[in-house]
């Protein structure tokens, strides 16, 4: 089987999910994994190998499609209910599982609906607006080069002083 042959049978597998965008979002990443993995000397039939046959990718593409479709929770960790014509939210980075699986289904650290949510080691949620958290960035890095500067800046008397008596001492030992 060569890329045209693997792309064509998992676009084929893959229609089952109804979303255009979505099949043309995967189709696009197989078709750039491969074409870079080749780019960097890889052959065809090797990364092929490696991805496997694509029915069952795209099997579990379509299972995991339902997964994150039906009521529950989705990818964020946003509650919703199809049943109340909720629509499932999927805008956003979202974050993994540090230890296979956050409670109740949701990831243990993300950035959607405007925030950045942490899940702490004891369980708590936080949630942060990113404005706040940029600023807060910026703050903290902002004290830091100027800390920095200010300690080289309280150093160097004590610099020049021993600078100072380096001259001396070289200066006495070679003249005297």
């Amino acid at each position: 089987m060569n890329k045209v042959e693997f792309i064509d049978m998992l676009r084929r597998h893959i229609s089952e999910v109804g979303d255009p965008a979505f099949i043309s979002d995967t189709i696009d990443y197989y078709q750039d994994y491969i074409d870079t993995a080749i780019r960097k000397g890889r052959t065809e039939e090797d990364v092929l190998n490696e991805l496997g046959d694509p029915r069952l990718i795209a099997k579990s593409i379509v299972a995991s499609r339902d997964d994150i479709t039906g009521s529950g929770y989705d990818r964020a960790g946003n509650a919703y209910s199809e049943a109340a014509g909720e629509e499932p939210h999927r805008e956003g980075h979202y974050g993994g599982f540090a230890d296979g699986a956050g409670a109740e289904g949701r990831p243990d650290y993300g950035v959607y609906d405007g925030k950045l949510h942490i899940r702490t080691r004891r369980g708590k949620n936080i949630s942060l607006p990113l404005p706040l958290v940029k600023v807060g960035g910026a703050v903290a890095a902002i004290s830091l080069i100027f800390g920095a500067g200010y300690i080289a800046v309280q150093l160097l008397p004590v610099i020049g002083v021993g600078i100072l008596a380096l001259l001396i001492y070289r200066f006495f030992k070679d003249n005297f």
